[in-house]
């Protein structure tokens, strides 16, 4: 089994700031027990430093369970992380965000930033199910925000970001998925479309629980660090179970240890050796989305 196995994550969510300004109804963080906060300027670059040596090439989304903008004033900024990450030759350095706090200039900043990729979760076609979606955002905001992010990528001439628009597939949207299609390829971005998963079963799944388990994509090329520096799954957005803390060790070596452990018991289906949070969980079937790309380049 252990031919299959990675030396070294392929995805690696980084807590830079824990905190949200929504508290939408998909979303566990609303009821997260873990100490808010963000994650201290020493602690992020010792993770990108060992990155740049391992796999330039990994992908680094720059948020595992806040909204990026939060830390758009706060120094130092998400931008001067970007641009320390991209410094380093990283090749795939991707935010989400529900840009709600993406005004002119944040989306200004974040193009210059050298951002490779953008996901922007609006997960509606109207007002209406957006307020019951997004809850707390205000979805003609959202709009103009990611329109102004398209306008000003065509005004600067950038290739960078790549901007992806996304529906997360709900009883509360499904009627509104081609219209939200049509609307953002038309407007020039990427649209992606994603289940809704249960994170860990802290909230209701869309999915439909299948007879056969299999392994879990995020299990096996995946892990997350919080802003206190644990490596945890990528959906134990909670920090409940820890495989090891990059303060102490590096990323290396915890993938190499206990998380190697724990990918061996996924690829050899050992799913009563696994730690509670994921021998109850079933979102290793939601792992699957749709792209649909625009009618007009961004």
């Amino acid at each position: 089994m252990t031919e299959n196995l990675l030396n070294f994550p392929k995805v690696i969510p980084i807590d830079t700031v824990s905190c949200c300004n929504l508290k939408c109804s998909m979303c566990f963080h609303k009821n997260m027990k873990r100490k808010k906060g963000f994650m201290p300027w020493e602690l992020f670059t010792k993770i990108i430093d060992e990155i740049a040596v391992e796999d330039k090439n990994a992908r680094i989304w720059m948020v595992f369970f806040g909204e990026p903008f939060v830390r758009a004033k706060k120094k130092p900024t998400i931008f001067d992380m970007i641009k320390y990450t991209k410094d380093k030759g990283l090749t795939d350095v991707v935010i989400n965000t529900n840009a709600c706090l993406m005004d002119e200039e944040n989306a200004r900043k974040t193009i210059e930033s050298g951002l490779d990729q953008i996901y922007i979760g609006i997960d509606a076609a109207s007002s209406e199910t957006y307020s019951k979606c997004r809850v707390g955002g205000d979805f003609k905001t959202v709009v103009k925000n990611v329109l102004k992010l398209i306008e000003l990528k065509n005004e600067l001439k950038s290739q960078t970001p790549k901007i992806f628009v996304q529906l997360i597939e709900m009883k509360e949207n499904s009627s509104e998925k081609q219209e939200f299609i049509d609307f953002w390829t038309n407007a020039g971005a990427t649209v992606k479309i994603r289940p809704k998963i249960s994170w860990a079963g802290k909230v209701e799944s869309y999915n439909q629980v299948v007879s056969d388990r299999y392994e879990c994509k995020w299990a096996l090329t995946t892990i997350a660090i919080t802003d206190t520096g644990d490596v945890v799954c990528a959906e134990d957005l909670d920090g409940e179970h820890s495989f090891g803390n990059v303060y102490k060790k590096s990323i290396k070596e915890i993938w190499n240890t206990s998380v190697k452990e724990f990918r061996e018991n996924h690829l050899k289906h050992q799913w009563d050796d696994l730690h509670d949070l994921c021998r109850n969980c079933t979102d290793w079937q939601g792992y699957k989305r749709e792209l649909i790309e625009p009618h007009i380049s961004s």
